[in-house]
């Protein structure tokens, strides 16, 4: 039945567009250079143009900065500048000559007094042809940038304030691990608070906050937050204080809490775990783990001098991933050097990779130490960044990937070495990350080292970029990198579609879709077709459509729809469900 449906065409037909909006709407002011233009179909068009100029007295189309042809109702204009007035304007054309223009209208792109300040520099010493191209994004400086150090979005909406700390200018708030999600949102610890924002800084979630796990009055966020394939968010916590009960055993509760306080009337010993916790879109917790699942608590005082002096055994996480099924998380434990496999469903620890400590703990040695990032891969192995911290040793930091497998559980698949300046081999080390990128390279960040790098499997540097202070700005915390990712675009998950006709007979309701992929991933999308009156409906999954192609589907509806009635069309991305277009079609006699 869905194959006489739907079927596919590989021809052109005029369409008519889902959606009037103009974007970027009248008096917009953005903040970043790569703009989605979009606009409402004109009828009997087969092709759109648009033209864009500078936004001064006096400037006319005639000499226009931009003019670009598209077949679809988007059309991305990247290279703009930051601190510049624009107008633009469309029209539809036939035959390559336009039929009406539209416009214009005005937008701007907003200058940051922090990139103006100049505080910090992306020197890029390596950039070649064979790298994976895309975006750069790095929380150091709050920036995505191209391959050339070029900044193509900051993050606006934030006040920012300057704190004396010691010896240190601190700005705040701070900001880690942040990231453009492949829905094209914005994700980022802002001191230690998760958000999600759209790409012009508006707020679309923000964690509860609620102590639900941690069972204090906050979550004690921080280090990693990252939205899941589906919809969710996976975010680390800590639980630092634990309620103590009304009734216990005095001597015992002091040996094992020896350092308490009073919060609301109640008394808590301090205690530090760290927390894995998962919400849902709504904020609801949808499953979290605890690490005194895992510990025993006695544990936690004890000295391991075998290793560094005054190194003391904690529970504290700084990193996690969840497997493509959303069966396993991988858990990182900067302090004991252990990463760790919990089984969702059960809270189990299934296996374990890193230093064999006096205590044991761990399945398979791996040598790690003071590793950040803890990233399962597709194939399932997974990527550490060896921060081999032993401030004011020579010691270098490593890049390493090692297998899962039970076969060769533990082993080490690929790695490199970090050692790139003298300075870094005596340093106090900390963040870092390693990314595998679309071609199968890795983007490498260097965490507090500031260092970037996109490295083949061969263990050639195609890209290379190093965050450097400007001037004699002296140790000031906001220029420490913790993490860098890739985004293809800042539109990974985009999409427009157009109809056949605005209207069909109640003879011959067939029409015809067009789904125009204009991100720059490759997605899928469910489409729903539904008369208004409920007697017609059906829904299917679109084949997948590469970035930048379109699928051209005919539906026929199979039951009789009367004149006067509608069909509904909404079409939703699989990347981003939340992402729905909608249409709808007259029935006419």
């Amino acid at each position: 039945m869905l194959k006489s449906i739907i079927s596919v065409f590989l021809c052109f037909v005029s369409f008519i567009s889902c959606l009037g909006q103009i974007l970027p709407a009248q008096g917009a002011k953005l903040n970043y250079t790569q703009v989605m233009f979009e606009y409402p179909a004109v009828k009997d068009a087969d092709g759109y143009i648009l033209q864009l100029a500078d936004d001064t007295t006096g400037v006319a189309f005639d000499h226009y900065l931009v003019e670009q042809r598209d077949s679809a109702t988007a059309t991305l204009v990247t290279n703009l500048q930051f601190g510049k007035r624009y107008k633009w304007r469309y029209a539809g054309s036939k035959n390559g000559q336009p039929i009406a223009w539209m416009g214009p209208y005005q937008f701007q792109i907003m200058a940051d007094s922090l990139i103006n300040s100049n505080l910090v520099s992306n020197l890029i010493t390596t950039n070649d042809a064979t790298n994976a191209g895309g975006l750069i994004i790095n929380d150091c400086t709050r920036t995505i940038t191209d391959r050339t150090g070029k900044i193509v979005w900051y993050l606006d909406k934030i006040q920012w304030h300057v704190l004396f700390k010691k010896r240190n200018l601190e700005l705040k708030p701070q900001i880690f691990d942040l990231r453009l999600t492949p829905s094209g949102t914005i994700t980022y610890l802002a001191d230690s608070i998760p958000v999600e924002t759209d790409l012009n800084g508006n707020k679309l979630w923000k964690a509860p906050n609620d102590g639900k796990v941690s069972g204090a009055s906050a979550e004690s966020y921080n280090h990693d937050f990252k939205r899941l394939p589906n919809g969710h968010y996976l975010v680390l916590g800590n639980e630092l204080w634990r309620k103590l009960p009304h009734y216990r055993d005095t001597l015992a509760i002091q040996k094992k809490y020896p350092n308490r306080k009073l919060m609301d009337s109640r008394e808590y010993g301090q205690v530090e775990f760290g927390t894995v916790i998962e919400y849902d879109k709504n904020g609801k917790l949808i499953w979290s783990w605890n690490s005194q699942n895992y510990f025993d608590s006695d544990a936690l005082s004890q000295r391991m001098g075998s290793i560094q002096p005054d190194f003391e055994l904690k529970a504290h996480i700084n990193a996690v991933s969840i497997d493509s099924k959303n069966e396993y998380a991988y858990v990182g434990f900067r302090n004991i050097s252990r990463i760790v496999k919990v089984e969702k469903k059960t809270g189990r620890v299934v296996d374990s990779w890193g230093l064999k400590l006096p205590t044991g703990g761990v399945k398979n040695e791996v040598l790690l130490h003071q590793q950040h990032d803890a990233n399962i891969l597709e194939d399932g192995s997974l990527a550490v960044f060896n921060s081999n911290d032993y401030p004011g040793s020579d010691s270098f930091s490593r890049a390493v990937i090692f297998s899962t497998q039970p076969a060769d559980d533990g082993k080490v698949l690929w790695s490199y070495d970090c050692n790139f300046e003298s300075l870094d081999r005596h340093a106090d080390r900390n963040g870092g990350n390693v990314d595998e990128l679309k071609n199968g390279n890795l983007l490498v960040c260097t965490g507090n080292m500031n260092h970037i790098f996109e490295v083949t499997r061969g263990k050639k540097i195609v890209w290379e970029n190093t965050i450097k202070p400007n001037g004699k700005v002296g140790d000031i915390y906001f220029h420490r990198l913790y993490r860098a990712h890739y985004i293809s675009s800042l539109y990974p998950c985009y999409f427009v579609f157009q109809t056949g006709a605005d209207k069909v007979s109640e003879k011959t309701p067939t029409f015809n879709l067009k789904i125009f992929n204009k991100g720059s991933e490759n997605d899928s999308y469910q489409v729903k077709v539904y008369s208004m009156s409920g007697v017609f409906y059906k829904q299917f999954i679109t084949a997948t459509v590469a970035a930048n192609q379109s699928l051209i589907v005919e539906v026929k509806p199979d039951k009789f729809i009367a004149a006067g009635d509608k069909i509904e069309v909404a079409i939703t991305s699989k990347t981003n469900p939340d992402f729905e277009r909608k249409g709808e079609i007259q029935v006419v006699k």
